[in-house]
């Protein structure tokens, strides 16, 4: 196992633990609405509270200089004057005057009719609004008299409803626009927010494609100084990655290629050591056999015929596995060449198949451990077809692509057992392409053909730096 599936199998995947979280747009988005509620809400507080005391003092100067006015203004008790009719000049002047308001009662109680010019309309306003900033009333009963009669009263109240229609005409005007504000504010939080998580996105599919096995992929600058170091990280990571997986593959690669010396060691073993004793056997029955001569017994005659059955046998026997074992072609032939020759002596044991090979001889070079990987599939892959599906036709096609080689063997023989059980040399041909880093693909039907595949990736490259 290499570095990227060693990191494929105990990482997490692009999905794990995402409905666990929480999405930094959400977050963004729900932070930046909240905070602005937050300023709206103490920016018109606090434009509530500067109102109310703004009205307050306004009305309460304006009612103190009233009071004084009506005080200095009416005459006294004593004087012959008219003094109804000066009470209620003196009440219109007062409630003409902002943030006032003032009534001329006589002595009945009934309210004077008064002079009065329009006033500022209060309708618009919310009841809400004008709650919160009213301040309370003030209010000052001044009696008008003529010694020694009480001709009536004059009322004089606070009244902040013209204050009060300003404040909210300023409150409209600039809560719009803080709301505006704020609209823009998170706008640019939100276009600033969908930056990052673009560069963001970018980095994670440059990490999916790593995952993936594509090491010289690099992720691309960001653009931002804060995600520049995790970018270099990354880059750094898959440069660390590649190498390790060059060396991890320059192992295998030679781990096959010591496999394959120490199996033609021992099919040479095999060769040497039991071939000589097996001939020597099959030579001494033969004698002995011929030294008992025709009148032999007939339990000797076939104790001898039985002996050389199994010798013969082990012969053979012996003669496949160290077929099995050998590498046939000589050290140092091509891909092309060592199928070439492969596919001849299948054509010599079983010339009732039509055996077909294409194969460019300008493939890419596979490394020995490739070379010897890709041989020993074709020529497990062909052995199992004549072994097992009495093919007619077999073909044999490797050719090169972007991503690597691709072995392909097929034959329109009876197809894979039912059961589908994988065999050792299925097995065998997986660990295989395992090691460096391909795939196998186990036998299959395909428009009435038995099809199986080699995928072997191309000569690695060295690793970005």
């Amino acid at each position: 196992m290499d570095a990227t599936s060693h990191i494929a199998t105990t990482g997490h995947g692009p999905v794990s633990g995402h409905a666990h979280g929480l999405a930094l747009r959400q977050l963004a988005l729900g932070g930046s609405v909240l905070a602005w509620l937050a300023m709206c809400a103490v920016v018109a507080s606090m434009l509530v509270l500067n109102a109310r005391n703004s009205v307050r003092d306004e009305t309460e100067g304006a009612f103190r200089l009233a009071n004084a006015f009506a005080t200095l203004h009416l005459p006294t008790a004593f004087e012959r004057r008219d003094m109804l009719a000066e009470a209620a000049r003196i009440a219109a002047e007062i409630e003409a005057q902002r943030h006032l308001s003032a009534e001329l009662r006589d002595a009945a109680g009934k309210p004077v009719a008064l002079a009065l010019p329009p006033r500022l309309p209060s309708d618009g306003v919310p009841g809400w609004f004008a709650a919160l900033i009213r301040p309370e009333t003030l209010r000052e009963l001044i009696p008008v008299s003529q010694y020694p009669n009480l001709l009536g009263v004059l009322e004089i109240r606070s009244d902040p409803r013209d204050e009060i229609v300003e404040a909210w005409s300023d409150f409209r005007r600039l809560m719009p626009l803080l709301a505006a504000m704020a609209l823009a504010a998170i706008g640019v939080t939100m276009a600033i927010t969908a930056l990052v998580l673009r560069r963001l996105g970018l980095l994670g599919a440059a990490l999916d494609r790593m995952r993936a096995g594509d090491l010289d992929l690099r992720a691309p600058a960001s653009g931002l100084v804060e995600l520049a170091r995790l970018t270099d990280g990354v880059n750094a990571l898959a440069a660390h990655l590649a190498q390790e997986r060059l060396r991890n593959r320059q192992l295998q690669d030679r781990m096959l290629t010591l496999a394959e010396a120490e199996r033609a060691r021992i099919a040479s073993d095999l060769h040497d050591g039991i071939g000589p004793r097996l001939f020597a056997l099959q030579a001494a029955v033969d004698q002995a056999g011929r030294a008992a001569g025709p009148g032999q017994p007939p339990a000797l005659a076939e104790a001898l015929a039985a002996v050389s059955r199994h010798a013969q046998a082990i012969r053979q026997s012996a003669r496949a596995a160290i077929d099995d074992l050998r590498l046939a072609p000589a050290e140092g032939a091509s891909l092309a060449e060592m199928l070439q020759e492969l596919l001849i002596e299948f054509a010599d044991l079983a010339p009732q198949a039509d055996i077909a090979l294409d194969c460019p001889p300008d493939l890419p070079e596979p490394g020995e451990g490739g070379r010897i990987a890709l041989y020993r599939f074709v020529r497990e892959s062909v052995l199992n077809a004549l072994r097992h599906a009495a093919p007619r036709r077999i073909t044999v096609a490797v050719a090169g692509r972007d991503d690597g080689l691709v072995a392909r063997v097929g034959d329109d023989g009876a197809g894979p057992p039912p059961s589908g059980r994988a065999g050792l040399g299925q097995a065998g041909m997986r660990d295989r392409a395992s090691a460096l880093g391909g795939t196998y693909l186990a036998p299959r039907r395909e428009a009435g053909m038995t099809v199986t595949e080699f995928h072997l990736p191309c000569p690695s490259k060295e690793p970005h730096r």
